[in-house]
């Protein structure tokens, strides 16, 4: 390289920037460092950047494309032996936003049962063009693969399907594979994370579904959505879409529920037509969005959906759609910010916790805003000991909900879903929730035995794993009181989560198809 640009604040020191034009002179073995653009204020660059681009997405300006810095293949069989090759679908150098159609080449699918796309990319190799067959070698980086159905027909069973293959790269940073069918007018549309391949969460055994059924889904999605639409209209949009689907509401995979997400996303602004819409809409936009994370495309989501929260309720006066405003965010709580977290726990503390004279809260709802701060693992960690010393103060146990004692199991657990680990309460506080729930009578064990085996967790890490005499207190506890084998496994060993218990704990289903990493 001649010249080096440097972009961003946290390139403002001179040390750094002459560290990096020496490193790039040893890289290269050039006999002269590179030199500098001029670049008059770093902190901007950044900001003045998308700005720029915004203005050329509006037809202004010069755009300036360097292209994909890696092009990307997708692993293929055609039943002969030798070494395994993959298809090269978008070459270095392509621009965002390109289609590239194979329309030299034809493919088959396997369709209704399970299969994998296994992609792969490529910053070193050169030459290859769109619809290549090249050997999988050392050359090629694995990317997170798509473990799908591909669904065609009602009754079609296990078939062999010709299709032609359609590469997308958008501009948000993902690969889009679509399959369009050659006997029919049936097309099909997966997604590949190119960008941040750091995943959460792995999708596994996703159906996916003929476009044109989606397309339906969308059309009655819309229609609801109108004006005109009648409460009991709303009232049966889930299990409408369901029959339009033919797929339980339970077990729509992650690929249908986003972009039901998106389609609600884009028109939020029908939530406000009525209270009935508002609650359809908050109540559909959780479900389809939660956990928050699994999807590509998830952090942009959460992006679009924060403002509604910086906007406030709306229709607060009654009393369901309130209720649903909190369970919207407790299900995407998954994919907002540690920042984002704390704004939330500013705003319902007051709620929560209000002075002396102020109104009460419902019941219900109370609950419900409990079960929001109990997800919110980035917290941090005095909030998640203030708000878990006031829960666990206002629990008593011939009156206490399952609702509380989850919210406190998670706000101590010693083994986070999807938090990091310095978010995790110091053990001499956990032990001394356990000894407080342990110190009381209770009717009904059941919700108690859980929150005890998850502050009580094994884990492995001395750090975060509870003393043993206070483990051996919670197992004879679990003992005299019914406590399931697998409850005690958890606090005597560590133990991998099953799907059951990934849901217990995020306190409902997870979408069809997405396995916490």
């Amino acid at each position: 390289p001649d010249l080096l640009l440097f972009n961003g604040g946290a390139l403002k020191p001179p040390l750094l920037q002459e560290r990096i034009r020496q490193a790039v002179k040893h890289w290269f073995g050039a006999d002269r460092l590179p030199g500098v653009l001029e670049n008059p204020d770093l902190d901007l660059a950044v900001s003045r950047g998308a700005a720029y681009y915004g203005l050329v997405k509006a037809g202004q300006g010069v755009r300036v494309g360097s292209g994909s810095a890696r092009g990307y293949y997708l692993e293929v069989g055609d039943g002969a032996d030798g070494p395994p090759r993959a298809l090269c679908l978008m070459e270095r150098g392509v621009e965002e936003g390109t289609v590239l159609e194979l329309a030299d080449r034809q493919f088959v699918v396997l369709t209704n049962q399970p299969v994998s796309f296994q992609v792969y990319s490529s910053s070193f190799r050169s030459g290859d063009k769109a619809g290549d067959l090249v050997e999988i070698d050392d050359t090629l980086t694995r990317l997170p693969p798509i473990r799908t159905v591909i669904q065609f027909g009602k009754k079609a069973g296990q078939q062999s399907l010709p299709v032609h293959i359609e590469a997308r790269y958008t501009e948000l940073g993902a690969l889009e594979l679509w399959c369009a069918s050659l006997r029919t007018e049936h097309r099909w549309r997966l997604q590949f994370q190119l960008r941040d391949t750091a995943q959460k969460a792995q999708v596994v055994d996703e159906r996916i579904f003929e476009e044109e059924v989606v397309t339906q889904a969308l059309a009655i999605l819309e229609e609801a959505l109108k004006s005109s639409s009648s409460p009991q209209t709303l009232e049966k949009l889930a299990n409408t879409l369901a029959q339009a689907v033919e797929m339980p509401k339970e077990k729509w995979p992650l690929s249908l529920i986003r972009r039901f997400a998106d389609f609600l996303l884009e028109k939020n602004e029908s939530r406000l037509v009525s209270p009935a819409h508002l609650i359809r809409w908050q109540n559909l936009a959780g479900f389809c969005m939660r956990p928050g994370f699994g999807d590509a495309l998830d952090e942009h989501r959460c992006r679009s959906i924060w403002p509604l929260f910086q906007k406030g309720q709306a229709f607060s006066n009654n009393q369901q759609a309130r209720q649903e405003w909190w369970v919207l965010w407790r299900r995407v709580a998954g994919g907002l910010t540690a920042g984002q977290q704390r704004q939330i726990i500013q705003t319902v503390g007051p709620v929560i916790r209000p002075k002396k004279g102020a109104a009460k809260l419902a019941a219900q709802e109370a609950l419900e805003i409990w079960m929001l701060i109990g997800n919110l693992e980035r917290l941090l960690v005095k909030d998640k000991i203030d708000f878990g010393r006031h829960l666990l103060q206002s629990i008593k146990p011939g009156k206490a909900k399952p609702q509380e004692l989850w919210a406190l199991s998670r706000l101590g657990a010693r083994e986070l879903l999807y938090g990091p680990l310095d978010r995790v309460i110091p053990v001499e506080e956990a032990v001394n929730w356990i000894d407080s729930l342990l110190s009381m009578e209770w009717k009904n064990p059941r919700p108690a035995a859980q929150a005890l085996c998850l502050l009580a967790r094994k884990t492995g890490d001395r750090k975060r794993d509870v003393p043993p005499p206070a483990a051996k207190r919670v197992m004879e506890w679990l003992a005299a009181h019914n406590g399931t084998e697998q409850q005690i496994k958890m606090v005597t060993s560590p133990v991998v989560d099953d799907r059951q218990l990934q849901e217990e704990q995020f306190g409902e289903g997870l979408p069809s198809g997405i396995v916490l990493s």
